[in-house]
């Protein structure tokens, strides 16, 4: 009894071992572009060495696969953020901007890296950063590195943990030394 009990137990961890070892990055990509996209709130800390305090932001992000991200921001730094395509608009009370992504490489690897991860789109990730994960499906964290040194001018580092197919926080690391932490919490549709 005890002999068969010690078996079952042994079987489980292996089966456990074995579910983990085989949670990569292709399987995150996978989960993430199954999605159907989604609403969450989010609550988002910069850091920058301009500033005495970080700067503290809330909102509502918006994401319509496969490449279309909105970020609301409200309160004192209320603004919207629309990325279509190639396309990046932000708007500030009256004033509205229109950016072609391919003219602010500075502004399109932050947003490549968190439309891309959410999208499961690994090849676009790839063309721009290294991946390495870590944990499992339930916990996991993926981390980007660029691969050209000169975005690493620009940013040295980018996080992105979750669970199963949702973000759930995103780091930046600028190479200024300013970063960001944004807490996402999905809503449910």
């Amino acid at each position: 009894m005890i002999r068969r009990a010690l078996a079952c137990l042994a079987l489980a961890a292996g089966a456990a071992t074995a579910g983990a070892a085989s949670f990569d990055v292709g399987a995150l990509m996978d989960l993430l572009k199954n999605q159907k996209g989604g609403k969450a709130t989010f609550h988002e800390t910069r850091h920058m060495a301009i500033l005495e305090r970080p700067v503290e932001t809330t909102g509502e992000l918006v994401f319509t696969p496969p490449d279309k991200l909105e970020k609301r921001s409200t309160g004192l730094n209320a603004e919207r953020m629309v990325v279509d395509r190639d396309t990046l608009s932000i708007e500030r009370g009256s004033r509205r901007q229109v950016l072609a992504l391919r003219d602010h490489p500075q502004v399109a690897v932050f947003i490549e890296s968190i439309r891309g991860t959410l999208a499961g789109d690994r090849a676009s990730l790839e063309k721009t950063y290294n991946l390495a994960l870590e944990g499992d499906a339930r916990r996991w964290r993926l981390v980007l590195t660029p691969r050209d040194a000169q975005l690493t001018r620009i940013v040295t580092r980018i996080a992105i943990s979750g669970a199963e197919a949702q973000v759930r926080r995103i780091e930046i690391e600028q190479a200024d030394g300013d970063r960001s932490v944004m807490l996402v919490t999905p809503v449910p549709p």
